[in-house]
């Protein structure tokens, strides 16, 4: 037991991380490109800061740059976001609706632990919130 509080070290990904890759996945979404100067101000971070991170996630293979310094996920980038995307749902749903939290805290604390929970996790609180619920919880669509 003395040992799970490292698993907490154990994530592949910071939570700073996390947040670049969902800005690269916005930025896309709504502009159709993504460079480092638009992830700069999207998160309100230095240039500097944020090429450090993106350098990280180029080599760990979640993010591609092209020739034109235009960034764009990897698959394995697009799966963890579309995950985390999943999850920030879910729990926000179970914040909201079970809890009976404020809207704006339940997006703040799914925010926090989004990335954390692992996909066994995820999928049986899917699970629990479609029995709770009594009816087919849809995620929302990327």
């Amino acid at each position: 037991m003395k040992e799970i509080w490292k698993k907490f070290e154990e994530t592949e990904l910071t939570h700073s991380s996390v947040h670049h890759l969902m800005a690269v996945y916005h930025l896309i979404e709504q502009n159709g490109y993504a460079r480092a100067v638009d992830i700069s101000r999207y998160l309100s971070l230095t240039r500097g800061s944020i090429s450090i991170t993106l350098n990280k996630l180029k080599g760990k293979d979640y993010l591609e740059e092209d020739h034109n310094k235009f960034y764009k996920l990897t698959k394995k980038g697009e799966d963890f976001v579309r995950a985390v995307i999943d999850k920030r749902y879910i729990l926000k749903k179970f914040f909201i609706e079970v809890l009976g939290l404020p809207p704006e805290t339940a997006e703040i604390d799914a925010c926090k632990i989004e990335h954390l929970l692992s996909e066994e996790t995820g999928e049986k609180l899917l699970s629990f919130m479609a029995k709770y619920l009594g009816e087919n919880v849809e995620l929302p669509a990327v």
